[in-house]
């Protein structure tokens, strides 16, 4: 897989996290993202939550963190699930 594509794949999941910490993406949304970016871009779980977790504590998020931390469980569960095997796309 190119390095190029694989760093694409990185910043749409990114970028969708933002979203979804925003409010305009869905949680069933960002999981196919998830999917597919895990698939097609060869982006690991394990990086999926790293980029959770710093996005929970980026000060640019115009998101208040109490809403970024309750919104991040349910994302961090179904990583959870993806690092372990449970879920595959």
């Amino acid at each position: 897989m190119g390095q190029v594509l694989r760093e694409w794949g990185i910043e749409w999941i990114r970028g969708s996290i933002r979203s979804y910490f925003l409010g305009t993406t869905s949680l069933d949304m960002l999981k196919g993202k998830i999917r597919r970016a895990i698939k097609s871009y060869d982006v690991k779980p394990e990086e999926v939550e790293t980029i959770t977790n710093l996005l929970i504590l980026d000060p640019g998020l115009n998101v208040p963190k109490s809403l970024r931390e309750e919104k991040a469980k349910p994302l961090l569960e179904y990583v959870s699930q993806l690092k372990s095997g449970e879920k595959r796309g």
